[in-house]
């Protein structure tokens, strides 16, 4: 049984409204766009003609201006050889262990990267496969980037 407020309480049978700060779940109708790298892998050794090399690189500035006019962007790099490569190792004791060249001998080496923000892993496969570097016996390894919750 409800009781009614006494004489002189300020609060006569009014809604009690409590206001919550903080950040709701998300919807689960709504859309969340989330981060995907793109990392491309090609041969080692390539048999590229500089104009062959002209032509690719005209291939990856209409990539690159399609995935920004397209607003799902983060970043992208082109990585130097790997004859440029250092590897670095930090044993048990604190020791640290600085290698010339590539961490492990291979046949395939990592060329670059695309970071898109973009709705789902279809939507990020869709971008890979537009990318040069899936074609011409290269390949896109396409991997969600883990997001963290801030401490």
């Amino acid at each position: 049984m409800a009781r009614s407020p006494g004489p002189g309480c300020r609060f006569h049978r009014s809604p009690f409204v409590v206001m919550l700060c903080g950040t709701l779940p998300p919807d689960p109708n709504e859309e969340h766009a989330m981060k995907y790298m793109l990392l491309i892998y090609g041969p080692v050794d390539g048999d590229w003609t500089p104009e062959g090399v002209e032509e690719e690189m005209n291939r990856y500035r209409a990539y690159e201006k399609a995935v920004a006019e397209a607003g799902v962007m983060v970043a992208s790099e082109a990585l130097q050889g790997v004859d440029t490569a250092t590897t670095v190792a930090v044993g048990d004791g604190g020791e640290r262990v600085v290698t010339d060249g590539p961490f492990a001998e291979t046949r395939e080496v990592l060329g670059g990267y695309y970071l898109l923000d973009v709705p789902d892993l279809d939507a990020a496969i869709d971008w890979a496969a537009r990318c040069p570097g899936s074609r011409r016996g290269q390949r896109i390894e396409v991997r969600p980037v883990q997001e963290f919750e801030a401490p």
